[in-house]
């Protein structure tokens, strides 16, 4: 039986020959310091040389093993541990802290280690719960995109939005997502953002860029979306349900593999499965590199936007894969829960190969907090249940506000402003299309 690696940013799905993306304050239930009396960030990485993975915490009682076995080579595991070496964190305990993830989670960097144990002091204490299902936390530089993988049970982060000052920022690959550009064929674009009000929800900074300071606020948000995705995926396949009945006798792939159908996206799928053929087979070019038909490069974004909006998804994303089809919906209700954010979601004109401005990027079917529309919620709904483990979400998801239309003929930058103000056609921006603006939908 095959099981999928999950790559993604909140992400893209391969299948290989293996058995197989301001919150609250979360408590960290230590009594002496940030880690107890008895763990310790390790800064200094026991003389390992920058770049090369240990264990976050030096003397974590899994710092001899942890990092064999979450080490990927050639995209295979190293080694893979029995759960009896390094368990999933929900076989320890049903309420993770702080130190309980940091006790498990390896980084290519001291200095991630200390933004990452900075960043769980900033995290609602529900995401604390979702760490329950993953054995390990890798943080590294040359991770793009984020990803989880079955096999080793982990989540592998992208640390491009937890840096905060230039000498972090200089040891972070800018090697480019390797599908950014699989749309170049076709003639719309599938873009999106998180926004408050006619704002930005976070701004975004360049690799390149030239800001090269930020504070701990600056990366909240962003990291707190690649986090719900990406543990999103994490308890899809091993759901809370069942994490701590798992035989720790066996390696994390045979765990879930002995789960069988129980994946929530398996669920989800068969309850209330998308339908979309034309959103299916442009997934699979956007995502997946496919070459695109004949037939594709001729769409419109008006035509695919009318398609898209008969379904049931939140994003072209979900269509890349089941697993992404949930981990999105969760994502996006997660942010509008904790941080009152909304995503926007449109498709526009593709831009002319060169010369490219986001007077180029027309809207031509737009929406804002497409999780509000009923079909959408009621899926969403399903999978915040079975992913948190809780049945009371009833009077959140009926008070979800329905979504917004954006301004169809504007361009995305503008749509921004235009939303925001109702009958009024904003003055078109020349600028060139922003850096946030351009980033994958993953």
């Amino acid at each position: 039986m095959q099981f999928p690696i999950i790559r993604t940013c909140q992400s893209f799905a391969v299948v290989v020959l293996l058995a197989a993306c301001g919150g609250g304050g979360g408590s960290d239930g230590s009594s002496s310091g940030p880690f107890g009396s008895n763990i310790s960030v390790n800064n200094t990485g026991n003389n390992v040389p920058d770049g090369t993975f240990r264990p976050a915490v030096a003397n974590s009682p899994y710092s001899s093993q942890i990092v064999n076995c979450v080490k990927i080579v050639n995209d295979n595991p190293v080694n893979e541990c029995k759960l009896s070496t390094l368990p999933f964190i929900g076989q320890k305990t049903s309420s993770p802290t702080k130190a309980d993830i940091l006790a498990q989670t390896v980084v290519s960097h001291p200095w991630m280690a200390t933004r990452f144990e900075q960043l769980l002091d900033q995290m609602p204490k529900d995401i604390f719960l979702l760490f329950r299902g993953v054995t390990a936390v890798v943080i590294g530089a040359d991770i793009r995109p984020s990803h989880y993988r079955s096999d080793s049970g982990a989540i592998y982060l992208d640390p491009a939005d937890l840096w905060l000052n230039a000498s972090e920022r200089a040891t972070i690959s800018k090697v480019e997502d390797f599908r950014s550009g699989f749309s170049n064929g076709l003639a719309f674009r599938s873009l999106w953002r998180y926004v408050q009000g006619n704002k930005y929800a976070y701004e975004y900074y360049d690799l390149d860029g030239p800001i090269s300071s930020r504070t701990i606020g600056d990366i909240v948000r962003p990291m707190a979306a690649l986090l719900f995705h990406e543990l999103a995926h994490a308890n899809d396949f091993m759901p809370p349900a069942y994490v701590a009945q798992v035989n720790p006798q066996v390696t994390p792939l045979s765990a879930i593999e002995a789960l069988g159908n129980a994946r929530i996206s398996t669920g989800l799928t068969a309850q209330s499965p998308l339908n979309s053929e034309m959103q299916f087979s442009l997934a699979r070019v956007m995502y997946r590199g496919v070459t695109a038909t004949d037939a594709q490069k001729r769409l419109s974004a008006e035509q695919v936007g009318l398609d898209f909006a008969i379904d049931g998804a939140s994003d072209s994303y979900n269509y890349s894969s089941q697993y992404e089809d949930a981990a999105m919906l969760f994502e996006e209700v997660m942010m509008k829960y904790h941080y009152n954010v909304d995503r926007e979601l449109a498709f526009t004109d593709a831009p002319p190969a060169t010369g490219a401005s986001c007077a180029n990027y027309v809207v031509r079917w737009g929406v804002r907090n497409r999780i509000g529309e009923p079909l959408v919620k009621s899926r969403a709904q399903i999978v915040v249940n079975k992913l948190l483990g809780v049945n009371d979400t009833a009077v959140y998801f009926a008070a979800l506000p329905a979504p917004r239309s954006m301004r169809l003929g504007v361009d995305w930058c503008n749509n921004l402003t235009a939303a925001s103000r109702e009958g009024s056609m904003q003055k078109m921006s020349f600028e060139p299309m922003p850096a946030r603006d351009l980033l994958p939908v993953d």
